[in-house]
């Protein structure tokens, strides 16, 4: 086919075609506008009202929280490395006297808590099987 034996189609038949139907589920910005501008006091007030609430709830209840932590002693893969540098000072003739327990033991005097210690004391059965027939109260402990 050669491009003569085109013939250029320009009638076109629109009543067969059907129209575009209108959508009802259309949003009405400007009317959404109009009904908030209207409650704008209401919802300032409610939004005001909450962020009070929020506040009185975080400044009145008393902050309860408790953590537990497992320390224990390092590990052989852990000790390796500081076993290295130990042996690199033994070259150079410096004695080191660090063993794990030694370490494990230095860690739980520096870092031991205050509170913990006497929340311990309080509620430890051995303490309280030790204080059993004095006259204390668990709570001045």
């Amino acid at each position: 086919m050669s491009a003569m034996d085109f013939k250029k189609n320009t009638d076109l038949d629109f009543p067969r075609y059907a129209t575009p139907a209108v959508s009802t589920k259309e949003i009405d910005l400007l009317g959404l506008l109009d009904v908030l501008l209207a409650a704008k006091k209401r919802i300032v007030t409610i939004v005001l009202a909450f962020a009070v609430v929020g506040l009185a709830i975080a400044f009145l209840i008393p902050q309860k929280w408790t953590s537990k932590a497992v320390i224990t002693p390092a590990e052989q893969t852990q000790w390796n490395t500081l076993r290295q540098m130990m042996v690199t000072l033994q070259v150079l003739d410096v004695d080191a006297k660090v063993s794990r327990g030694d370490v494990f033991n230095l860690f739980i005097k520096k870092f031991q808590s205050q509170s913990l210690l006497e929340e311990y004391m309080k509620t430890s059965p051995y303490v309280m099987s030790q204080l059993e027939g004095t006259e204390v109260d668990p709570l001045e402990l």
